[in-house]
């Protein structure tokens, strides 16, 4: 008896007798689920691959934590470095001096953010040498006045390897003759490309040495960039450098330094989602209207039930099993074709291109070059488990309309 009610509801769904419009309705709702899951997977998957290469192209030159003191200077950087080293959340540190500048070459004067380095310990925090294209970035400390600079700001102004270029500091120089800005000529030794407009136009590295000589600090540095092995572990490591270390020093994390960015696009994921859920919601109506028709066809049947002692609650169950089962197939086709539509999201992108004849994406604006995609299974676990209590709710008007039949006036009718 316990399996009567699942066999009805599947007998009901397969009955022959249901009408062509019936069965057109189900099956809409079925398609109509499916694929308003697949545009979700779809959608959450890109806006998780967007944000997840936007982060990390980020971190890749901005550190997880940045450590300084008041204005910008940090002494005793080497004893604070050897301290923070030790520290099992970090995996490298790297002292850094940053300052605003502008090159001249050619008759061309453009601003850039300047940074002194030590290559030896660069490379450890940020990707500096894993994208370097043309030259050498440890002539960088070896030989003097040697500069890196990126792709675009090397396009823009026409430089290539071993040109020399004029770096112009904004702070003054008192001569003789007056008051005369600080330059000094740098020798072009490397051209590096991260793929995001705002660092290989406006972004270029020198000795760091030579950048304290330029702008006058001594021994002291801009800061202590450290990359963790955790990234999430930063405002915990922030934490421990200002209660176990010293609270003198300034600690700002990643997060820090980009949360109105990734505020942004963790408030568009959440909004693009429920846009997409209302997909999902529209489709469940088709459910309800197929219920309908099937309790409107089912009566007589209805009636024969509850005659031979079947409860309201039983007769409910049997519609409410059936809208679920519709829900379900739809839920887990949507999965499979949302799922394939993303592993072979480059090959359809590519095809798009070809057909349009330009390129989707335009590094320039956002930042990366291709689509990205990125399956979360929790992300999968909380459209499916919605969509289905979307199912599951619509199938509850029927289903009471059903169980309220009463077997009397239909038979009486027949």
């Amino acid at each position: 008896m316990k399996y009567i009610t699942p066999y009805l509801a599947y007998k009901y769904l397969k009955s022959k007798k249901n009408s062509r419009f019936t069965s057109i309705i189900s099956k809409s709702s079925v398609i109509g689920i499916s694929l308003g899951i697949a545009a979700i997977i779809i959608v959450m998957s890109i806006m998780n691959g967007f944000h997840s290469e936007m982060r990390n192209k980020i971190l890749s030159m901005v550190s997880h934590v940045i450590v300084t003191q008041n204005n910008y200077e940090l002494k005793d950087w080497d004893k604070l470095k050897f301290k923070i080293d030790r520290n099992n959340f970090v995996a490298a540190s790297a002292p850094y001096v940053e300052g605003q500048a502008m090159i001249s070459y050619g008759g061309n004067v453009h601003g850039i953010q300047l940074k002194g380095i030590i290559p030896e310990y660069e490379k450890e925090v940020t990707s500096l040498s894993n994208n370097i294209i043309q030259g050498d970035l440890s002539k960088i400390g070896n030989n003097p006045y040697q500069i890196s600079i990126g792709s675009d700001l090397a396009k823009k102004m026409n430089l290539n390897i071993g040109d020399k270029l004029t770096l112009i500091i904004p702070r003054a120089n008192s001569t003789l003759i007056g008051i005369v800005p600080r330059f000094k000529r740098f020798e072009v030794s490397s051209i590096f490309e991260f793929g995001m407009h705002q660092y290989d136009k406006d972004l270029v590295f020198i000795d760091i040495e030579e950048a304290q000589k330029l702008y006058e600090m001594d021994n002291y540095v801009s800061g202590l960039r450290l990359k963790l092995f955790d990234l999430f572990k930063s405002p915990g490591m922030s934490s421990i450098i200002r209660n176990e270390i010293s609270p003198e020093y300034i600690v700002i994390d990643w997060t820090m330094m980009n949360k109105n960015f990734f505020k942004a696009l963790q408030m568009e994921k959440t909004m693009l989602m429920l846009l997409m859920l209302l997909i999902v919601l529209v489709a469940t109506f088709n459910i309800i209207s197929s219920l309908f028709m099937v309790v409107s066809e089912k009566k007589s049947d209805i009636a024969i039930l509850k005659t031979i002692g079947m409860s309201s609650n039983k007769i409910m169950s049997i519609f409410i099993i059936q809208g679920c089962f519709l829900g379900i197939i739809g839920i887990v086709l949507g999965i499979i074709l949302g799922c394939l539509f993303c592993y072979n999201l480059d090959y359809i992108v590519q095809f798009i291109e070809y057909i349009l004849g330009y390129s989707i994406l335009d590094s320039d604006i956002y930042m990366i070059s291709k689509v990205p995609a990125e399956i979360r299974i929790l992300d999968i676990i909380f459209i499916s488990l919605t969509s289905f209590i979307f199912s599951l709710l619509a199938t509850l008007y029927p289903s009471i309309n059903a169980s309220r039949t009463k077997p009397a006036e239909v038979l009486k009718g027949n």
